[in-house]
C-alpha cells in the first residue's frame, strides 16, 4: 500500500489541474481582414480584388484557407517541379489583424496549388492565362 500512495497522491494532482470552465483560444475577429490582390502574369488582364471582412460577412473557412494560403512556406515540403504557368498574386494587407505581403506563383505544384486554393478562399474562379 505504501507503494502505491504516491502514485494515488499524484493522480489525484494531475487530476485536479486544470479547469473545466476554461475556454479554447479563438482566432482574432474576422473584422481585421483586409487584403487587396493583385494578379498579373504574362497573358494575364492585370487586376486588383480587394477582399475585405469590415464590410463584407467572411467565414471561417475562407480564413482559415488564407491563412494557410499566406503562411510562410515549408521549406522541407517537396513540390512538383510541374511548371504552371506565369501568373502570380501579390497578397498585401491584414488577415485577422495580422500583416500580410505575400506572392503566389505557379512555378511549381506548391506554387499552382496555393494560387487556386486562395482564389478559392476568395470564392473566384482563378484567373490563368488562355
Amino acid at each position: 500500500m505504501r507503494r502505491l500512495l504516491p502514485l494515488l497522491l499524484a493522480t489525484a494532482v494531475i487530476a485536479g489541474c486544470g479547469d473545466d470552465a476554461e475556454e479554447p483560444a479563438s482566432a482574432p475577429p474576422a473584422a481585421e481582414t483586409r487584403l487587396t490582390v493583385e494578379v498579373g502574369g504574362a497573358g494575364v488582364d492585370p487586376k486588383t480584388i480587394e477582399f475585405d471582412c469590415v464590410t463584407d460577412p467572411c467565414d471561417q473557412g475562407s480564413l482559415d484557407k488564407l491563412a494557410a494560403v499566406t503562411a510562410p512556406p515549408d521549406k522541407a515540403q517537396a513540390c512538383t517541379q510541374l511548371y504552371g504557368g506565369p501568373e502570380e498574386a501579390h497578397v498585401t494587407g491584414t488577415l485577422r489583424g495580422e500583416p500580410v505581403d505575400v506572392t503566389i506563383n505557379r512555378a511549381d505544384g506548391c506554387g499552382i496549388a496555393s494560387y487556386e486554393a486562395l482564389f478559392e478562399a476568395l470564392g473566384r474562379k482563378p484567373p490563368v492565362s488562355g
